[in-house]
């Protein structure tokens, strides 16, 4: 044996080569420097010796082989033709090739026919050390059956919802999409329906958040039990299901919506908190008759659903003309004049919600969330307005008058930074966008202490636009953060074109990461990627100690939640009067 090949030590699967370049132009160092890497990353993983005068294989730890291989000590593969039909599939030609002495080196990844009858994901790499009669094939095997899981885990939640295994919203309107165009070719009917579950707010204050989620759980599955095999049911919002119904007529409808409104409420839903009584409202649209698109769908069936709540519990309502043009028009003409004399009035105002790197640190960085005061004084939920306001062209003045108040209150509290968040509306609009590039370059000093957010969807819906909104307002000094990452699917390359300084990652793998080891995959995932790319992250939905402690372990940067902070519109470091007024006092800033 060539001396090279004397040199090479197997021991217990850290291998050690020495020698020189073979003749295969491989570097003993560096498949020693493989193994390592391989060793480090925590895999599995084993390296063999191939002689092909013996044709016999040389295992350097057999019982990490067998482990791999899924058999007894002394079971493993000895010779190559063993070990290639452990191999699932057709075999990889580079590796053949290797062995055959026809390639100097490869790198495959198989699954392993295990001897359980499972399969087993590996990595194979492998080169040609030594001359002559001393050459050797030297591989390491590892597996990467948790990283193939993973990214299979990966490409199940884009389509799928996580809590209820039912499609997401994008993946069901795309299904709708088909459906429609495929009942137009047929000259078919079907129908869509929008379901919403009752007084889920009152199980989430009378029984948790946990309740609440096995409560959207049991419906959904409740729901699918009745659909017929071509049917498709997806979760559209927290407490929203959408189905389609691939052949119906009138009666049919009427039929599965009754069945549906019946095979929700026909028993109690027990939760850790107690047992639910859970109930429906139910929207329908006739396919394609009164939709012949998928967002026509979805508008007119979320329409007849607010029908039908309007009915009671456990009711559902049709679609018709009259249901979307008068209660539509009527709710758009009252908050219109809502949000028109709220800001005329100086009633949107912000509530600051601190984001902080430790828990007992001092905050000196707040998101900024709109708030708007009734006339009578009372509170109106975001969600009441904002979509209204996208809906009426009205969120152009709600984006403007947000960063007015963050500049008003950076002004009189030089020693924090805000977060403001701006819808794409007004970043997709020239005129609008520019006026409010036009406010931070008159404010530049006090931009260098913002951070502008937009959620991941929206800048997917619209990234060109983005991608030239970001590059202004980086110009002036401002941040740039992605919220609610997670939620859509933004490839690398856009990451990396939009120039991103925060990804703050969505709050629904953030409650309860400490119990859910998806949840922890799934950021130590993201965290991973925001490594690469650079970038700052948030946890949001912080709610206790046990989530914080454990994102902090993982190398989150900052935390966000209920356990740091409530939003707050008079904060002790905010001045009287501030941000809307003159303030009457200054010494309460920051410190």
């Amino acid at each position: 044996m060539a001396d090279s090949a004397k040199a090479f030590s197997l021991k217990h699967g850290r291998e050690t080569v020495t020698g020189e370049t073979g003749a295969a132009g491989v570097s003993a160092r560096g498949v020693s420097t493989i193994a390592e890497a391989g060793d480090n990353a925590g895999g599995l993983q084993t390296m063999f010796e191939f002689d092909p005068e013996a044709g016999g294989l040389k295992w350097s730890d057999e019982e990490a082989a067998a482990r791999i291989f899924g058999v007894a000590p002394g079971e493993v593969a000895a010779s190559v033709d063993a070990f290639s039909a452990c191999i699932e599939g057709e075999e990889d030609e580079a590796r053949a090739a290797a062995f055959a002495g026809a390639r100097a080196s490869y790198s495959c990844e198989y699954r392993l026919k295990r001897a359980d009858g499972a399969g087993h994901w590996v990595e194979e790499r492998g080169g040609w050390i030594g001359y002559g009669p001393g050459r050797r094939l030297i591989s390491i095997i590892r597996s990467i059956e948790s990283r193939k899981r993973r990214e299979e885990q990966l490409s199940w939640l884009a389509v799928n919802d996580e809590l209820t295994g039912h499609l997401n919203r994008a993946h069901l309107r795309k299904a709708l999409e088909e459906t429609i165009a495929d009942l137009v070719s047929k000259d078919g009917t079907g129908a869509y329906l929008m379901v919403g579950i009752d007084d889920l707010g009152a199980v989430n204050a009378d029984f948790g958040f946990e309740a609440a989620d096995k409560v959207i759980a049991e419906v959904g599955a409740r729901l699918a039990s009745v659909l017929g095999p071509e049917d498709r049911i997806g979760r559209v919002a927290g407490t929203k299901f959408g189905i389609i119904i691939a052949e119906s007529d009138a009666d049919y409808m009427r039929q599965i919506c009754v069945r549906l409104l019946n095979v929700v409420r026909e028993s109690v839903i027990e939760t850790k908190g107690g047992a639910v009584a859970a109930s429906v409202c139910l929207g329908a649209v006739s396919l394609p008759e009164q939709a012949d698109a998928s967002n026509i769908a979805m508008t007119r069936a979320e329409a007849a659903l607010d029908a039908a709540k309007r009915i009671g519990k456990s009711s559902w309502a049709a679609f018709t003309d009259k249901t979307d043009v008068i209660s539509q028009r009527r709710r758009n003409t009252h908050m219109s004049d809502v949000i028109l004399t709220a800001l005329n009035e100086r009633r949107v105002r912000l509530a600051f919600q601190p984001i902080v790197a430790d828990l007992d640190e001092a905050p000196k960085k707040f998101e900024c969330l709109i708030r708007m005061r009734g006339d009578d004084g009372q509170n109106i939920p975001a969600p009441e307005f904002i979509p209204a306001a996208e809906r009426l062209g009205l969120v152009h003045l709600l984006d403007r008058r947000v960063l007015e108040l963050a500049l008003n209150t950076l002004a009189i509290c030089p020693n924090i930074h805000l977060n403001v968040n701006i819808s794409m509306e007004t970043v997709k609009d020239f005129v609008w966008a520019e006026g409010y590039i036009a406010l931070l370059r008159s404010n530049q000093e006090l931009a260098r202490r913002i951070t502008v957010e937009l959620t991941e969807t929206q800048v997917i819906d619209a990234i060109d636009a983005s991608i030239e909104f970001v590059s202004e307002i980086k110009k002036l000094g401002c941040s740039f953060g992605i919220d609610d990452f997670g939620a859509g699917y933004t490839s690398f390359r856009n990451l990396k074109a939009m120039d991103i300084d925060i990804l703050k990652i969505d709050g629904s793998f953030v409650t309860g990461v400490s119990s859910s080891r998806e949840n922890q995959l799934f950021v130590r995932t993201l965290l991973d990627l925001a490594r690469n790319f650079g970038m700052q992250t948030v946890a949001e939905w912080v709610d206790n100690e046990a989530d914080a402690m454990l994102l902090k372990g993982l190398g989150v940067d900052y935390l966000q939640g209920f356990l740091l902070g409530k939003p707050e519109t008079n904060p002790d470091w905010l001045p009287d009067g501030a941000p809307n007024d003159p303030p009457q006092r200054t010494e309460r800033g920051q410190s």
